[in-house]
């Protein structure tokens, strides 16, 4: 049997074989698309193709003769077969005519959603509330069966129920969409991935393959908080905020019942409050309170639920069976699993809410619910140990080389004595307070001492052995006399108390006298001894593939070292990972000296720092930007390259807001960089207009614009105007030159001056902005101009830019030379501007005053 698989290659669709014969297979195709067909290839044969529209009859018949036909393109629409016969090359037989249907539709199918009824729907719930669901119909026209997939929002696409083989041109399906934003949320929906089984797409018609649904938020619904666990029968208060709206339903259980249900504005004046109680007159168990919210637009909100453990009665405990001492006692306390107001009745009949006892028995409590009438009762029982009698007797004098045995009794007790012996019994032959505790089987304890003396006693003393100390501490030393009577003092340093601290090194020296002049006398020297030094340097900042050497000094002989967190116990370690490392050094006296040292990983082989962001410059600055390099080599050099200015200095000035860059490259090669945003804030623009001349007593308003945060306004030369130097508007009535300065939000400065002079003349006078005394016979005198032959009287004053006059004058009106040739004490002034500031009395009594700028040119 000649097997052969047939297929065509430029689309999906495969020819299958079954039970050895080759099975039909027929494709979907637009008109114009080249196909091109294939069998398994077999030597033994060469094959003949040939392609008939079923539809007029017409047979191509293809040049081929090999198991593949080449490109053929179907340029009609229609259905036609494809076959090829196998022809064996030995015997010349022909094989039996493989098929493959191929149908051309005259375009391409198309698949569109049908225009939304209702432009909106309310977001997906938990409830699954029908308002929750949007119905979407899709149009088709093309071969079948086809499939599509959709997309809310760009999200990944997913294939509608029943929707991976359709037969027929129209589709409906239901979407849920979510909206967890609090307001409407304008959807889109995208139909995506829409062809034929066969794998035609379908035409592309983005505007009729997109949805836009506006999904309504749902109500933000949510309980107060409430007790969880309550008793049946009693009443619980509930409270949820919700919308203002207040469109809801409380369900409860069966048996419990919705009381005082009511709702308040809440501030916001978009939630209200929903305060409710429910009586439990419910069996216990466990169950539910359901709240659902409806907003204005009849969206159901998700259901919210209070969970709720109903129990009969409250309980009460006194805790667990008390035991103690005699002597002692204890408080009884009821512990009660509600909160709520109760009544106690004891066992002895006392009515407090809690017992005090120090007897043995049984004590129990009923506890009653002042609302409800239930009770709870509950018992502990109590033992109290008797503590063991201990006597010693009355102090004693023992008789010359007496031995004296001392009982504490309680046979089978635990014993403790002064000389911390531990035996019922002890033996004594010296003076001395002798005491003991007892403690029986149940751990109570009782205690008692005596006095012993001897008839023949000398008092001894004894301040111990040699001792060392480290600096910081002390040690106090006392002689401890053995017989208890008075006794006076003398140390080596003089002092005569009884015990003596000390904090220095050195041989002290003590001398006891009893008040029958006997003495004794004892030392005993001091060490002092230094801490170790222990210092590990400033914190190591390591780079890829650092690690450093920490050196904790050196602890002496039988010094010792300890080392956290890695527990090293050497004097020197290495470390290559980020962590806070401390030591501590112990001398071989027990001194200890620590230290602890922060070693910080960084990636790269050094670090670049322009620092933060800068944003409190103003426009016309500039500033200087340059990096920090952070490095452990000491030959450390470096190039540099900074963006976007190309600079390869090591620091740049910028004047611009922008993001600004530095590549640093070692010697190495190795490349770091860092980045930092600078911002340059807007400069203010001020403008307060023209210069002014004013007329006899007129009075004008210099405003400097209500667009900054601060004013300050100068006259003549930098003299602060008070009282109002801080004001927007400022009212002028006098001749002067003014400025103002302005500061906006970002702290940036604008400037502006007005010259303002006065004229209550029907006369004016003027003086050039500029003259040239150069001697070229031009301009070389600053002369008056105007009516001057009307000039009475007149001042004149010229100063420079730090205020000092550089030429004044009460007669330039009288004729020509009386002006300013440009010098100053038979100097030239510099070339630069100069303020003037000029007074004139005209014949006819009137006035004139006016200021402003000279500029010098040479």
């Amino acid at each position: 049997m000649f097997k052969t698989l047939l297929h065509k290659t430029l689309l999906t669709a495969l020819l299958i074989l079954m039970g050895g014969l080759a099975a039909v297979a027929q494709q979907y195709v637009v008109k114009g698309t080249k196909l091109n067909f294939k069998v398994d290839e077999n030597a033994s044969y060469k094959y003949h193709w040939s392609i008939t529209n079923t539809s007029n009859g017409s047979v191509a018949y293809l040049a081929s003769n090999t198991f593949e036909s080449g490109d053929y393109q179907f340029n009609n629409p229609g259905t036609y077969e494809v076959k090829v016969y196998p022809e064996d090359l030995g015997t010349h037989c022909f094989g039996e005519a493989l098929t493959m249907l191929v149908v051309v539709d005259d375009a391409s199918p198309t698949a569109v959603f049908e225009d939304l009824e209702v432009p909106y729907v309310c977001a997906m719930n938990n409830g699954g509330d029908t308002n929750g669901k949007l119905s979407v119909t899709v149009n088709y026209t093309g071969p079948k069966p086809w499939t599509f997939k959709y997309s809310i929002d760009r999200a990944p696409a997913e294939l509608p129920e029943g929707a991976d083989e359709i037969y027929t041109n129209s589709f409906t399906f239901d979407l849920e969409i979510p909206n967890t934003t609090g307001k409407t949320h304008r959807a889109e929906i995208l139909l995506v991935e829409a062809k034929t089984l066969s794998g035609i797409p379908v035409e592309e018609d983005l505007a009729n393959q997109t949805l836009e649904v506006d999904v309504m938020a749902l109500p933000n619904t949510a309980f107060g908080d409430y007790e969880p666990v309550i008793q049946s029968g009693t009443i619980q208060a509930y409270t949820a905020t919700i919308e203002k709206s207040e469109k809801y339903e409380i369900f409860v259980p069966a048996g419990a019942t919705v009381l005082n249900e009511s709702t308040s504005r809440l501030s916001d004046n978009f939630h209200s409050q929903l305060s409710f109680d429910v009586q439990w007159a419910v069996t216990p168990g466990d169950y539910q309170v359901k709240l659902i919210e409806r907003s204005a637009f009849d969206c159901a909100g998700d259901t919210v639920y209070a969970n709720v453990t109903v129990v009969e009665s409250f309980s009460v405990g006194l805790g667990a069976d008390l035991s103690f001492c005699e002597g002692e006692s204890r408080v009884i306390t009821p512990e009660i699993d509600f909160d709520g107001t109760y009544t106690y009745l004891w066992s002895d009949g006392s009515v407090n809410n809690t017992l005090e006892v120090n007897e043995t028995g049984t004590y129990s409590v009923t506890v009653t619910d002042t609302k409800t009438g239930k009770q709870s009762s509950a018992f502990v029982n109590v033992t109290v140990w008797k503590a063991p009698t201990v006597d010693l007797g009355a102090d004693y004098q023992l008789a010359d080389a007496e031995v004296l045995t001392l009982d504490a009794g309680n046979a089978g007790a635990d014993y403790l004595w002064s000389t911390g012996e531990t035996s019922q019994t002890i033996q004594v032959n010296t003076s001395n307070t002798y005491g003991v505790t007892v403690t029986n089987a149940n751990g109570c304890s009782a205690s008692d001492e005596i006095v012993i003396t001897s008839v023949n006693d000398v008092f001894a003393i004894e301040l111990g052995d040699d001792q060392d100390i480290c600096v910081g501490e002390e040690i106090v030393l006392d002689p401890n006399p053995s017989i208890s009577q008075n006794y006076t003092y003398l140390w080596s340093n003089g002092a005569i108390t009884s015990t003596l601290t000390v904090t220095e090194s050195g041989l002290y020296t003590v001398t006891v006298r009893d008040d029958a002049g006997n003495e004794q006398t004892d030392q005993v020297t001091i060490t002092v001894h230094a801490l170790p030094i222990v210092d590990l340097g400033d914190d190591i900042v390591l780079f890829d593939d650092e690690s450093a050497t920490l050196d904790a000094g050196d602890g002496g002989i039988g010094g010792s070292y300890e080392w956290l967190p890695n527990g090293e116990t050497t004097q020197i370690i290495t470390v290559s990972d980020e962590n806070v490392y401390s030591v501590r050094v112990t001398s071989a006296q027990g001194c200890v000296g620590t230290d602890e040292i922060s070693v910080t990983k960084r990636e790269g082989k050094f670090a670049v720092d322009l620092g933060a962001d800068i944003d409190n410059v103003c426009l016309g600055e500039r500033i200087y930007l340059t990096p920090e390099i952070k490095t452990n080599n000491a030959d450390f050099t470096a190039t540099y390259r900074w963006t976007p200015s190309e600079s390869t200095e090591e620091g740049i000035y910028v004047e611009k807001s922008s993001k600004y860059c530095v590549y640093v490259t070692d010697q190495n090669g190795n490349t770091e960089e860092d980045c930092v945003e600078v911002t340059f804030n807007p400069t203010p623009e001020v403008d307060l207009g023209d210069d002014i001349v004013l007329t006899n007593g007129q009075v004008v308003d210099l405003d400097a614009g209500d667009d900054f945060v601060s004013y300050m306004w100068y006259v003549n030369s930098g003299v602060e105007i008070k009282p109002s130097e801080i004001d927007q508007v400022i009212k002028v009535s006098q001749a002067g030159e003014y400025r103002v300065e302005v500061t906006n939000e970002f702290g940036c400065i604008g400037r502006d001056t007005i010259n303002v002079s006065t004229n209550g003349s029907q006369f004016n006078v003027y003086l050039p902005t500029a003259f040239s005394p150069n001697g070229d016979g031009k301009n070389d005198r600053l002369e008056l101009a105007g009516d001057v032959e009307e000039v009475q009287s007149m001042s004149l004053l010229i100063v420079n830019r730090l205020g000092h006059t550089v030429f004044q004058s009460v007669h330039m009106h009288r004729g020509t030379g009386a002006g300013w040739d440009g010098t100053y004490k038979g100097q030239n002034v510099d070339m630069d501007a100069y303020v003037y500031f000029l007074k004139v009395t005209f014949k006819d009594g009137s006035q004139m005053q006016n200021s402003g700028n000279i500029t010098i040119l040479r």
